[in-house]
């Protein structure tokens, strides 16, 4: 019988094959820093920004005596300071990695840094906002729990409490149209909350998808739909207190902001960039390493605490 000549003991020289094509990484919706007031700090301007708040005066309601000065109101002002800080990572890679690795490996690991930085971007004012928001938990469900799930009565509970602190609306109305299955937007405040919330939020009474707009002229790319007078964006990123309801569930922070609720500040000549040093760059003499990374500074700050809220929730 004879023998034939197999894989076994004649394998291929190369037992892998690449496709030249990498596969997509996940990139979140980045949705905490839409919303914030922007400020650029000049450079050699110290660490700290001050932002300045006036009070109001009170109303003259009483009439005037004829002849008789009144006494006057004395002007004041609150100040609000947010520090700045440094952010930033770098990698590391060698000749005989960029040498032997099939893939564009530069090209790659700058994309990564920069997904890295508009992250940590996007999480730092995220943690500001859980750390220093107003809380008000979800009560009109009916899971159980406490806080419960989503209703339109919280989330209307929210927004006129914006309004009574005069809070200013971020977005004005889209007005409806002769189109099949769409319905106005009033004006807005904004929310922003974890990706989890969708199921929930689709089930409140008066939700309406973006796809249901009359308009996508103002549609942000993260938005998901409106409830009353308040938009949502929705992001993997959004904040959540895990096992923090009453009964141990996860517990969905979801920011429901005015205009100027917060503010992110970036120092100039620091703005956020990328940095190379080739092959034997500095202490390297036998040109074995090069490395990429970035770097920035910024603060994050709530400047009116009555301006927005976190609206606490558990899920269905």
């Amino acid at each position: 019988m004879s023998v034939p000549t197999t894989i076994n003991n004649l394998p291929p020289p190369v037992q892998q094959w690449l496709d030249k094509v990498l596969l997509s990484r996940p990139e979140p919706n980045l949705i905490h820093t839409r919303f914030a007031y922007q400020v650029l700090m000049p450079s050699k301007s110290g660490t700290t920004a001050r932002f300045r708040r006036y009070n109001n005066l009170a109303t003259a309601t009483v009439p005037l005596t004829d002849g008789v000065t009144p006494p006057p109101q004395v002007l004041s002002a609150l100040n609000i300071d947010a520090k700045i800080d440094w952010y930033g990572t770098y990698t590391i890679l060698t000749d005989q990695l960029t040498l032997q690795i099939q893939d564009p490996l530069l090209n790659e690991t700058g994309s990564l840094l920069a997904q890295s930085m508009r992250e940590t971007h996007d999480e730092l004012t995220r943690d500001m906002l859980e750390a220093g928001a107003a809380q008000i938990d979800c009560v009109n469900g009916t899971n159980g729990d406490l806080p419960t799930e989503l209703t339109f009565a919280d989330i209307q509970s929210v927004y006129v409490a914006l309004q009574l602190q005069s809070a200013r609306l971020i977005n004005d109305v889209i007005e409806g149209d002769l189109k099949f299955g769409t319905a106005p937007i009033r004006p807005a405040y904004w929310s922003m909350a974890n990706t989890a919330v969708i199921p929930t939020l689709e089930n409140v009474q008066g939700f309406i998808h973006e796809a249901n707009y009359p308009s996508n002229m103002s549609v942000l790319y993260a938005e998901f739909g409106s409830v009353g007078n308040s938009r949502w964006t929705v992001s993997p990123l959004g904040s959540v207190s895990p096992n923090a309801s009453a009964l141990g569930a996860d517990v969905y922070n979801c920011f429901l902001v005015g205009q100027q609720y917060y503010g992110v500040v970036d120092l100039e000549g620091a703005f956020p960039s990328t940095y190379y040093q080739p092959l034997g760059w500095g202490n390297d003499p036998l040109h074995q390493r090069m490395s990429m990374g970035y770097k920035y500074a910024g603060a994050y700050r709530i400047l009116n605490d009555a301006w927005g809220n976190n609206l606490r929730t558990t899920l269905i």
